[in-house]
């Protein structure tokens, strides 16, 4: 029974050697993700790019209505709903600072989404879309959840995004509709 014993450990240690260092790393808790959170967040901030230039030029062709603005901003719903859900489905990165993409890589382009988003719909008053109040309202908790889930799969993220929001963060004070992901991005 002992030499039973013995000879398992014996052929545990020796399948652990054998196996590629990258595939025992992934049995490790937390291992880094950061490429999966790269690509999710890399996905909304291309999606952002494409509605938030839409909005801006409504405001400036003076075509923004309840029914254009609010079109885009579904669109924004849907793509902060989806990396929501994914990053939910992404395992907790240990992260890193050296490693590309680094936490700061991933937290520098959600934080370009979030400016985007804050100076985007900045211009937009009730004079112009009677409904934008309500439109926003529907907006804040779908960034809130994805900026919340973000700082769950790589912890400390919003941090930076934090930082990068200084400025910008004035835009979605101004709206006062954004009690939610202002208190997701530490205000």
């Amino acid at each position: 029974m002992i030499a039973f014993r013995a000879l398992a450990v014996l052929a545990a240690v020796a399948g652990a050697l054998a196996n590629p260092l990258q595939a025992r790393q992934a049995l490790l808790p937390n291992p880094n993700t950061n490429v999966a959170i790269h690509n999710i967040v890399s996905e909304l901030d291309m999606q952002v790019h494409i509605n938030i230039p839409n909005i801006l030029r409504m405001q400036a062709d003076h075509t923004a209505t309840d029914s254009t603005i609010g079109f885009e901003v579904n669109q924004l719903i849907t793509a902060f709903n989806n990396a929501h859900s994914a990053l939910q489905n992404t395992g907790v990165s240990k992260g890193s600072t050296t490693k590309m993409p680094t936490n700061d890589d991933i937290s520098i382009v959600f934080g370009d989404v979030m400016q985007l988003v804050a100076t985007g719909l900045s211009g937009l008053t009730p004079a112009t879309v009677p409904s934008i109040t309500t439109i926003i309202a529907r907006l804040d908790p779908s960034v809130s959840a994805t900026a919340h889930q973000l700082n769950t799969t790589l912890p400390g993220s919003i941090y930076y995004v934090h930082t990068l929001m200084l400025d910008a963060q004035q835009f979605l004070v101004k709206e006062g509709t954004w009690s939610s992901t202002l208190a997701a991005l530490g205000f």
